[in-house]
């Protein structure tokens, strides 16, 4: 049994969810094959209890299971499906939960990793606030702690602030290697990842990302401001998130990124 809740219908949910993501609909049609009691109400509610449960996420019509679970089953079970897309595709998403989205990109992150097998992952953000989320700092360090020999990151963030330099000392290691200097070629809306060949990019709002961005510019630390950090995530409105698979634009990003940091080569 993949999840010790109700094998009624939630364990049922879950077992359909491997194979790939769905709609409320389509699992009501698919438990309606084994057992014709089961309402749409009825799987609304275990969609519900799955993703408080942190389970399963919803992103817009589309159920499916959050990795940061698989991947504490994935030790055990195996690995988990992988997101792929193909050559020259992209995908859309919208949110309006900074932890969902999250949970989302760690989702499409860490399978990714695994089917990739890129020595280098290189990031973007303007500034990163995510670890400062109660209910992502976890997850978040847990992230950072995870590079090592085999896989490097390599982390610009687009501010010199007291605060992103506290992030700097905080977590940079061996091998996240961490700088802190603004490239005016990406929005500051806009948080990245490159990862292969493939782009995976959130951008906040304008208004959302102005006000983050007056907040690291106080001076203050991040325990000074982060009140007002937390008022303004609880009510990100909507956020996108593209997932990409560009060789060209991802090479051209990778180059960009890469410029002002030191690369560890195996033996």
């Amino acid at each position: 049994m993949l999840y010790a809740g109700s094998k009624e219908i939630e364990e049922r949910v879950v077992e359909v969810l491997v194979e790939g993501r769905e709609t409320v609909k389509s699992l009501l049609a698919y438990l309606n094959t084994e057992r014709k009691d089961v309402s749409l109400r009825g799987v609304y509610k275990a969609v519900t209890n799955l993703t408080k449960a942190g389970v399963v996420l919803k992103v817009g019509k589309k159920v499916m299971l959050n990795h940061e679970w698989v991947q504490g089953v994935a030790d055990r079970l195996g690995a988990p499906a992988v997101p792929l897309i193909a050559r020259g595709e992209r995908a859309v998403y919208t949110f309006t939960s900074l932890d969902h989205l999250d949970a989302f990109w760690k989702s499409t992150v860490w399978p990714l990793e695994r089917a990739v097998e890129a020595r280098e992952v290189f990031f973007y953000n303007p500034h990163d606030f995510w670890a400062l989320l109660p209910a992502r700092k976890e997850s978040e360090e847990a992230y950072y702690r995870h590079f090592g020999p085999e896989q490097q990151g390599f982390f610009t963030i687009g501010s010199e602030s007291q605060a992103d330099l506290t992030f700097k000392r905080t977590y940079q290691t061996e091998f996240l290697q961490i700088n802190l200097g603004k490239i005016t070629s990406i929005r500051s809306t806009d948080h990245v990842t490159v990862l292969g060949s493939y782009i995976i990019l959130a951008r906040l709002s304008k208004a959302v990302a102005e006000r983050i961005d007056a907040l690291y510019a106080s001076g203050k630390t991040a325990e000074g401001f982060l009140p007002e950090l937390l008022k303004i995530c609880a009510r990100p409105g909507k956020i996108r998130l593209v997932l990409e698979n560009n060789p060209k634009k991802a090479d051209k990003l990778k180059k960009l990124l890469a410029k002002d940091f030191y690369f560890r080569r195996p033996e």
